[in-house]
């Protein structure tokens, strides 16, 4: 394939700016202007390259292959814009495929919108025409920083001009692309699960969802309005323990997050242990606070997936507070040794698992009916029910975990960090979209995603298990 590369154009471009430099001995000044120059000249042979593949004979054949399992056919070639490296539109023709027609004799319905697609341009790995280069950049960009103004002007700073609007419709066709098939996608060949125990742990987090109000728009007012109720979106995270207990440092966790209710993110939680054949692990160890919507659905779900065995810890920090709670109830007269000599004996008892004992201590030492009867229904509760969940110390003997500590950090660094932030309310679609980006960019698995989005759009995507 011969492309016209001209580089003379490059050096009369180039030539100039060293000659500037030396009037004006600016290194950051000089790199700027370089890098200008260099984006140029790239994008420019980039974009012949690009043409040429598009109209080869062989790679339309293989798109229409492609467009054939999709239900779609070809439409000949469209114009339109793609982003390289600096964020400028380019023009191009391009291959356009659309849903085939449906059967003869049926009353051919009204066009809608966006019913095709560039296929060639997705095939080549751009991502809503855009390179994945671009795309990656601008998304992280937009998920680390605390708003999409301040990610516009980190972008602006490394030579990529791009607005606010093209940046948040980046993240959500990344989004749109990728949620359906998020748990494939964060999977790569090296996460085997033999010889290995398998950690989940769940939580959840809080942000104020954004939803526009019903009925006629106030008079006088420009705006509908919208509610914000606080919701509390679910974090999985899923780590691998070596046979000793001990984490895993060369197979990085797998973070996720989700807006939807309690069910949903288990049969969320399920399609990501599945896909790592969680069956073949030596043991799964489900770790979560006491909420009960958690417990009364792992059980079922580890029968529903076929583990060979599984535990259930409830996280000790979590239990040291709530007995707290339990201890507060104790005589306020107390003498200050006798009442640290009983707050350590019952953190023993807690971590011991002699959840029976404890029972007797509190019926024991707390003299008032009133708080007597209510730190017993505490403790029958949560401590008496969730016994089994509570062998800490022998837990601890074989190596195994006793918190759930890093899903309370992912939760800091997925929710509170970005999607927490005071006076920011997010639609839930938009909060679906920048959890799953976050937990994906945060976890370190970023760079398997994008390959499997890439593959993904060239139909290539094989599950690994």
């Amino acid at each position: 394939m011969d492309i016209p590369v001209d580089c003379r154009k490059l050096q009369l471009a180039i030539e100039p700016v060293i000659t500037d430099f030396f009037h004006h001995p600016d290194i950051n000044r000089l790199i700027e202007q370089l890098r200008t120059e260099l984006l140029i000249f790239i994008e420019q042979l980039i974009i012949s390259v690009i043409d040429k593949i598009l109209h080869d004979g062989d790679f339309l054949d293989t798109l229409k292959a492609l467009a054939g399992r999709l239900a779609l056919r070809f439409n000949g070639f469209k114009p339109t814009s793609i982003r390289l490296l600096s964020g400028q539109a380019h023009s191009i023709d391009s291959p356009y495929f659309s849903r085939a027609s449906s059967k003869a004799g049926r009353k051919k319905k009204k066009r809608k919108a966006k019913n095709g697609c560039h296929l060639g341009l997705s095939y080549l790995g751009l991502i809503d025409c855009c390179s994945g280069a671009l795309t990656s950049s601008v998304v992280q960009a937009a998920v680390l920083c605390p708003s999409f103004e301040i990610a516009r002007k980190n972008l602006q700073s490394l030579g990529i001009e791009m607005d606010i609007k093209t940046i948040q419709r980046l993240c959500m066709a990344m989004g749109d692309q990728a949620i359906e098939n998020r748990h494939r996608l964060m999977v790569s060949a090296a996460d085997t699960v033999e010889d290995r125990i398998l950690m989940v742990c769940i939580d959840g987090g809080r942000l104020r969802e954004r939803r526009t109000k019903r009925g006629r728009r106030p008079i006088g007012s420009k705006r509908q309005g919208y509610h914000t109720d606080w919701r509390e979106p679910t974090q999985l995270v899923i780590q691998w323990l070596g046979a000793d207990g001990k984490k895993c440092k060369d197979i990085a966790p797998i973070y996720d997050a989700t807006m939807a209710d309690t069910d949903a993110a288990f049969d969320l939680l399920a399609k990501h242990l599945r896909q790592l054949g969680c069956d073949r692990a030596d043991m799964v160890v489900f770790c979560a606070d006491g909420a009960r919507r958690y417990w009364s659905r792992f059980c079922g779900l580890a029968e529903k997936l076929g583990l060979k065995a599984h535990l259930e810890i409830i996280d000790y920090t979590h239990a040291k507070q709530n007995l707290e709670e339990i201890l507060d109830k104790l005589p306020k007269n107390m003498p200050a040794e006798k009442l640290k000599a009983i707050r350590e004996n019952w953190k023993n008892l807690l971590w011991q698992g002699d959840i029976a004992e404890l029972g007797l201590e509190i019926r024991l030492h707390i003299k008032s009916r009133k708080k007597r009867e209510q730190a017993l229904t505490k403790y029958k509760n949560y401590f008496r029910d969730n016994y089994r969940r509570m062998q800490y110390a022998s837990f601890s003997h074989i190596g195994l975990p006793t918190g759930s500590g890093c899903v309370e950090s992912a939760i800091r660094r997925v929710i509170n960090l970005r999607l927490k932030s005071p006076g920011i309310f997010w639609k839930r679609k938009t909060a679906e979209t920048m959890l799953f980006l976050r937990s994906a960019l945060l976890c370190g698995r970023w760079k398997i995603m994008l390959n499997n989005l890439l593959a993904l759009n060239r139909g290539e995507l094989i599950g690994c298990h």
